[in-house]
């Protein structure tokens, strides 16, 4: 499975990139109109979320036939082999690639350096995470992960060599070769991790599956590009590269150290059955930032760096991205809460259903998590990555200490708490003022953008927990809540979803200009 555990990584994932303000001031930009913009938006928003729906449907299906054949500890000790390799891999490539998905200079002046740098970066850091392996594991109480550890130490270096390709096409908003290059590392890595762990491969069937599915990734990038650069060495952009690269890559990892202090906490702490229990419940609530992921990566932050100077239009793109996160991410959430038993059992089976408590209340998190990557995006579109960096830090500083006071006091469920008292309480007013702040806009247009997805998804929620419980069948209690929960939801939503038909979705309504005669999508 190309997406291990469902989404491990993508609830963690989010991208710091920012405009490369040394290097952009030197460089003529190219003027773009809004028609030919707004039609690569529009294109690369429809193939991130298609993409996304694709496989996200293919990863329940894989991690629901790997939740029969691996235990429970199987799974506790890869996420443990997971998080070291995706805090280490948050400095592989130092920033780099960034600089040239948001940068306005030409890739030609950048992308030879920066594929050296990369790849320097990134073979160090494998070498280290190799060799170290036993320590860190040792460290994070799974000595058996050691092994994973050594494994993943290949993706990182992967990662630096893919860093330049992965960029370019980011840059030119292809979300259909990134697709076509993530549909090829699932279906060549998909087949391995079954195997092996047909064969008893356990935890390591994850780990190399995922060497061979990011190594199949990577190569279609290559194929993909319309042209490849060498490593090369262009002394005058070093400095610029370097100031810029620096603060994002320790920016990247406080974020993912904070994303992933809950497992390496749980891990120390509980055991590893314990730890594959929450790492079930964590995969399933972040469902709707998984969606959303890919559109917000890829097709918004290089959307609001390329309206960064008219405020009209970074407004109206703040309040259609908030209208947009709220109708994907609310009804996820809110069914995901009233339906979590009978989810778990269903997809995953009976011997999961531990993961439901659990589960109810991280799915309150997958719905904030899901604004918290809107938001820091734009804090990165407008250049704002101190503030970026600070937010991350206080995150961080408040998240470890309440899952340890939580994880004593309720277990799985406290450790769930943690995070909802954490992102609600500091991460999300944060980070809303720095966008505020950024964007000139007032809380109340955004509020009002999100106000009848957020209504709608709440009656919704109390309608599916209404009949769900009705049947002793935990399948049919799932199809019968959701039925009654979506119809529900359209109900109360109609003339907001109705608003975002597929013409609407090509525009994204992110870049048209404010006098462009297009009606603002209705709140209901």
């Amino acid at each position: 499975m190309n997406e291990q555990l469902v989404d491990v990584e993508a609830r963690r994932r989010t991208m710091l990139a920012t405009e490369l303000e040394p290097l952009d001031t030197e460089a003529p930009e190219v003027p773009e109109t809004d028609q030919a913009l707004g039609r690569k938006v529009g294109r690369g928003a429809v193939w991130a979320a298609a993409s996304n729906l694709v496989l996200r449907f293919a990863s329940i299906a894989v991690t629901a036939l790997l939740a029969r054949l691996l235990t429970k500890q199987d799974f506790g000790v890869f996420v443990v082999a997971l998080a070291v390799f995706l805090v280490v891999t948050s400095l592989a490539e130092l920033g780099m690639g960034s600089a040239i998905a948001r940068s306005a200079m030409e890739p030609e002046d950048i992308a030879p350096t920066v594929a050296t740098i990369s790849i320097m970066v990134s073979g160090v850091l494998a070498a280290l995470m190799a060799l170290t392996a036993p320590q860190l594991a040792g460290a994070l109480g799974q000595p058996d992960a050691a092994n994973p550890i050594r494994v993943l130490s290949l993706c990182t270096f992967l990662t630096g060599v893919f860093a330049v390709p992965g960029a370019q096409l980011v840059r030119d908003f292809r979300q259909d070769k990134i697709f076509l290059a993530t549909i090829v590392g699932f279906v060549v890595a998909n087949p391995v991790l079954v195997v092996l762990a047909l064969n008893g491969g356990g935890a390591m069937s994850f780990a190399w599956s995922r060497v061979i599915g990011q190594l199949a990734t990577g190569v279609v990038y290559v194929l993909c590009t319309s042209r490849n650069y060498r490593p090369g060495w262009h002394r005058a952009v070093v400095g610029p590269l370097i100031r810029f690269g620096i603060p994002l890559s320790l920016a990247n990892l406080v974020n993912y150290t904070l994303l992933n202090a809950d497992y390496a906490i749980i891990g120390r702490l509980l055991d590893a059955a314990e730890l594959g229990v929450y790492v079930i419940a964590f995969n399933v609530a972040n469902w709707s930032t998984a969606v959303m992921g890919s559109v917000l990566n890829s097709v918004v932050v290089p959307a609001f760096g390329r309206v960064l100077h008219d405020r009209a239009k970074l407004t109206s793109a703040l309040e259609s991205a908030c209208r947009l996160v709220g109708i994907i991410a609310f009804p996820i959430g809110a069914m995901t809460i009233a339906l979590s038993k009978p989810l778990v059992e269903t997809v995953f089976g009976r011997q999961w259903s531990a993961s439901a408590p659990v589960l109810s209340i991280l799915a309150v998190y997958g719905v904030l998590y899901a604004f918290s990557l809107l938001f820091a995006n734009v804090l990165v579109a407008t250049g704002a990555t101190m503030r970026l960096l600070v937010v991350q830090i206080a995150w961080v500083a408040v998240l470890v200490p309440m899952i340890y006071l939580w994880l004593h006091f309720d277990g799985l469920r406290g450790a769930g708490w943690a995070h909802v008292l954490t992102i609600a309480a500091v991460a999300i007013p944060i980070y809303l003022s720095g966008v505020l702040r950024s964007t000139s806009i007032r809380f109340g247009a955004v509020f009002a953008a999100i106000r009848t997805p957020l209504s709608g998804a709440a009656l919704a929620g109390v309608a599916a927990w209404s009949v769900a419980h009705l049947g002793s069948a935990a399948w049919l209690n799932l199809v019968v809540g959701s039925v009654v929960g979506g119809l529900v939801y359209l109900i109360v939503t109609g003339r907001t979803l109705a608003a975002y038909a597929p013409q609407r979705i090509q525009q994204i309504r992110l870049l048209a200009p404010k006098d462009s005669g297009h009606r603002r999508p209705a709140d209901g």
